[in-house]
């Protein structure tokens, strides 16, 4: 099984990578692709490590030109952005869009247009509780990550009958480091979370392997929230 993870670098990714060991995996990072490459050194896992820039459209069609056939996506890749809307940049929503929206749907669309109509195909996007709620101070990323779901919902009514299927999770307050703030802050989240705690990486990984195994062969077009109780 060939598993494809956009955002690897990242705790998430990184976690998912781990869940998905006995796969070849393709490991899709940016900034971080030689940390990546000795973390898949010191974990032995079997993975092709690719250096591309989602926001970047003609590097993200080089790439794909070079892809082969996967049995799983898995799209972790995304960034924040905080601020009031009045204070933001309508470029900030553009480079969001970009990397959240653009890139996996151009993406998800080379791989099923690519396929063998009898191939099954098992989606997962890791959108966030902001894209079902929303959350003041991030309207931008809670738009995308709505669009994510908006996207995960349609496609799955139309690729079902060609063998893939579509699922999306949406975590919480993972404790990772794009989520790491003060002490205090996170103690406060804390409280507010019916289970007293901050969820793992690997809780989120494991959620995803759940819904590329048979176990959830009938799911598709679900979202499953990963957050505690806390929303």
């Amino acid at each position: 099984m060939t598993t494809l993870i956009t955002g690897a670098s990242g705790a998430i990714g990184r976690a998912v990578a781990l869940s998905f060991r006995d796969d070849d995996l393709i490991l899709q990072a940016h900034t971080q692709a030689e940390s990546l490459r000795a973390f898949v050194a010191s974990e032995g896992l079997t993975a092709d490590v690719v250096t591309c820039d989602l926001d970047d459209e003609a590097g993200l069609e080089a790439w794909l030109d070079t892809l082969g056939p996967v049995d799983r996506i898995i799209h972790v890749a995304g960034n924040h952005a905080y601020g009031l809307l009045v204070d933001q940049s309508l470029l900030e929503l553009d480079r969001l869009y970009r990397i959240h929206v653009r890139s996996m749907v151009r993406l998800v669309q080379h791989v099923v247009g690519q396929k063998a109509y009898d191939r099954p195909l098992d989606i997962v996007v890791v959108s966030s509780v902001w894209g079902e709620v929303g959350a003041a101070g991030e309207v931008l990323y809670s738009t995308v990550k709505a669009a994510q779901l908006g996207f995960v919902k349609a496609f799955a009514r139309e690729a079902g009958p060609f063998h893939v299927r579509i699922n999306a999770v949406t975590p919480g307050w993972i404790d990772t480091p794009m989520n790491d703030t003060v002490e205090e802050t996170k103690q406060t989240a804390r409280e507010e979370i019916p289970l007293g705690r901050l969820g793992g990486p690997e809780e989120v990984a494991e959620t995803i392997r759940f819904l590329c195994s048979p176990a959830a062969a009938y799911m598709t077009g679900a979202v499953l929230r990963i957050d505690g109780g806390w929303v």
